[in-house]
């Protein structure tokens, strides 16, 4: 898990897991529980950068790189790895 921090608001997320999938957008999962084990809290980089629920079933064909190991990955545009 790794911190990571909004440089536009006050807001802070523990990504746990990164994803890519074929149109080029990324998922940082957060460790939010939603209650459902096939929706996670995501911040969702694409056409636009949004945090919100993300049902993964949905998303699962279209999966191209999915990493637990955060070490390396560039942080969201307009965020920060924080320690």
């Amino acid at each position: 898990m790794r911190k990571m921090k909004s440089l536009k608001h006050d807001t802070t997320i523990n990504v746990v897991q990164h994803i890519t999938i074929k149109n080029g957008w990324e998922y940082y999962i957060t460790d939010e529980d939603t209650g459902d084990k096939d929706v996670k809290v995501c911040l969702v980089v694409g056409f636009e950068t949004e945090l919100g629920d993300v049902y993964i079933p949905e998303i699962e064909p279209y999966i191209v790189t999915r990493t637990p190991i955060l070490k390396g990955l560039m942080a969201a545009p307009d965020w920060e790895w924080i320690n």
